[in-house]
């Protein structure tokens, strides 16, 4: 199928390539993607540790009982990227709207919301350069191969409190599209002409999570959730062409809130990625630890992150740890939030080293 000769020739061009230059995460070529993180601005800026907790980060359903009105977040991200390839390097700038959450009470206690988040990056582009013999003469070669797009979590859940426990259930639905390019080109265009080839791969998916907070009076959360995500369908031209089981992911956190000026939490989140068909797929452990210190108009963030990506070339997963800082402002009595985070990234894995600097802005309206 199409589909597969261009993997196959993605395969073939990264083996051989003697120079390299990438668009987007070249972790994300091998596998599914890179997983996209349902977090706030706020969130992001305490290492993603307060996501369980903030109402406006797309984890876990609990969360939203928090709004006691109808709310939005929408979260701009901008990424300063560089690769090294066991030594050939190359930098660029992604732009990304990653998250943008809705919710507010109903009836009966019930506070429903959705909205949409990442899922999984599928943008790269590599551009490489190559000597290859044709007609018993050496012929230099370029060839490209790249995939715009991803696939979204589109969400709608509800929660409500009970006493001190919290419940909540969502529903996902995954979709998206790549629009995936191989071509080669030669130098000597007077022989030799220049191939390309292009596809466009649309995805479907559904879901299930669950989840649970319980306060131990006003000072301590400790939340729970889990989520059942079913297959993800590949198609093109309306025939699917692939089919890749998708992980169940568990995690749980507790949030203390030491003082009214001090408040700290952390979190674990398990994810068996494995169950993809792909050789190169692993069970990830993602760990974050945070803070948020001093008034609540205008409070400081710290963070830390660390873990693994579920897919990479080699025969381990690859790590990643990120250092965050951030900051927010309340305005129009509390009807308007605007929060702001930096984060500091890094991912090893097979002789690839990727660095990125991460501005993020998120807008909260509450009308």
């Amino acid at each position: 199928m199409p589909i597969r000769r261009g993997l196959a020739l993605a395969l073939a061009l990264v083996g051989g390539a003697r120079t390299l230059a990438a668009q987007s995460s070249p972790f994300g070529i091998n596998g599914l993607g890179v997983p996209g993180r349902p977090e706030s601005a706020r969130s992001r800026a305490t290492g993603g540790a307060f996501a369980m907790f903030d109402p406006f980060s797309g984890l876990i359903e609990t969360a939203i009982t928090a709004n006691d009105r109808l709310s939005a977040n929408a979260v701009g991200a901008v990424s300063y990227v560089t690769d090294d390839l066991d030594g050939v390097s190359a930098s660029r700038r992604t732009t990304r709207f990653p998250l943008f959450q809705v919710s507010g009470p109903a009836w009966g206690g019930v506070v429903i919301g959705g909205g949409f988040s990442s899922y999984l990056d599928r943008s790269y582009r590599v551009t490489l350069t190559d000597t290859i013999v044709l007609g018993g003469s050496q012929q230099q070669v370029t060839d490209v191969l790249s995939s715009d797009g991803g696939v979204s979590d589109l969400r709608v859940v509800a929660a409500k409190q009970f006493g001190p426990l919290t419940l909540g259930a969502g529903f996902h639905f995954l979709s998206g599209s790549t629009r995936l390019l191989a071509a080669r080109s030669f130098t000597d265009t007077s022989t030799y002409q220049g191939v390309s080839q292009t596809d466009e791969v649309a995805y479907r998916g559904t879901g299930m999570s669950a989840s649970a907070m319980l306060a131990l009076g006003r000072s301590i959360h400790i939340a729970a959730f889990a989520r059942s995500d079913t297959h993800l369908r590949s198609e093109l031209s309306g025939v699917e062409v692939a089919r890749n089981d998708l992980p169940t992911m568990y995690g749980a956190g507790v949030y203390l809130h030491l003082t009214p000026l001090a408040a700290v939490a952390g979190s674990v989140i398990r994810s068996n990625w494995s169950v993809s068909t792909d050789s190169n797929a692993f069970n990830t452990t993602v760990w974050s630890v945070g803070g948020e210190f001093g008034s609540g108009r205008h409070p400081v963030r710290i963070g830390v992150r660390g873990g693994q990506l579920p897919f990479g070339p080699g025969p381990a997963a690859p790590k990643e740890f990120a250092l965050s800082a951030g900051t927010g402002i309340v305005f129009a009595q509390g009807r308007g939030i605007i929060d702001v985070a930096i984060e500091r990234q890094r991912r090893t894995g097979s002789g690839l080293t990727e660095t990125l600097w991460t501005g993020l802005f998120g807008v909260t309206v509450r009308p």
